[in-house]
């Protein structure tokens, strides 16, 4: 199956939500016409990332009718946002929103919120505790949030489930600027490579761009294949729609002819993992 995937790598304004929502739906318009079937935006993305104190002004449910013209647009083309959420148990996420045919197919919560040097979301926001997939109409889909990339395990766990995509939503600070490219774009570069090869998967990368409250993001979004290849790139700094074009016959191609995931053995990686948190390494 063919199918196309817009990455919408934006600067959105900080804890403007009427502004950030006119520019989600006009980048959405434009991945219809482009014929997208899916459309994802950075992490954060409705509010903008060093939020702070303004966490729990522009925080909402992921079925507030704020979001209702966003939800409209979704009968048409799928689409993946970065929003505040407020969870049942009245605490606040930075959490992705799915949408499917005007729906909300599912809400995924960061799990490892960064709470060192130039970070402080753990701060102000709770952690979310599950990595799970979901059967959309292009294959089965994972999320994971900016840090979360940098934890093998979540992606393990999301292989272990047979996804095929896996969206990593990013609000990603330029770092390590010694060459013609950043130090922080190639260790993400190395990281999606990596996974998607041994995880025969689609890995859909995208990172904002702009400057806040000191903050620069580099962007650097791109769509790294089951074979470990990089099929679309949206460039540094600057806002850009890139559309990647991508045939899942791929994805089968590849655990044909490296067949991991059906070797695997979950009972051996539970059993070795009850052992560790018991302490018992003899």
């Amino acid at each position: 199956m063919k199918i196309k995937i817009a990455l919408a790598q934006i600067n959105p304004l900080l804890g403007d939500l009427d502004k950030n929502r006119e520019k989600h739906i006009e980048w959405i318009e434009k991945a219809i016409e482009s014929k997208a079937d899916l459309i994802v935006f950075p992490e954060l993305s409705l509010t903008g990332y060093s939020l702070k104190d303004l966490s729990m002004e522009v925080a909402m449910k992921y079925e507030d009718e704020f979001l209702a013209p966003i939800y409209a647009l979704g009968k048409k083309i799928d689409i993946a946002l970065g929003f505040v959420e407020i969870g049942e148990d009245k605490n606040i996420y930075n959490s992705a929103l799915f949408i499917e045919n005007g729906e909300a197919k599912n809400v995924y919560r960061k799990i490892y919120l960064p709470t060192h040097g130039m970070f402080q979301e753990l701060r102000f926001m709770g952690r979310g505790n599950k990595i799970d997939t979901f059967k959309t109409k292009i294959g089965r889909v994972s999320t994971v949030i900016c840090r979360d990339l940098f934890h093998p395990s979540l992606l393990f766990l999301s292989y272990m489930q047979g996804t095929d995509f896996v969206l990593a939503m990013s609000n990603m600070p330029l770092r390590g600027v010694a060459g013609e490219i950043p130090g922080i774009e190639k260790l993400v570069e190395s990281s999606l490579y990596t996974y998607s090869n041994f995880f025969a998967e689609f890995i859909v990368f995208v990172n904002r761009v702009g400057f806040e409250d000191g903050l620069g993001f580099y962007g650097g979004s791109m769509v790294s294949s089951p074979f470990g290849e990089k099929i679309a790139f949206a460039g540094i700094l600057d806002e850009k729609l890139t559309i990647a074009e991508i045939d899942t016959e791929e994805i089968y191609r590849r655990r044909q002819s490296f067949p991991l995931l059906r070797e695997e053995d979950i009972n051996i990686i539970k059993n070795n993992l009850d052992r560790i948190v018991r302490g018992k390494n003899d």
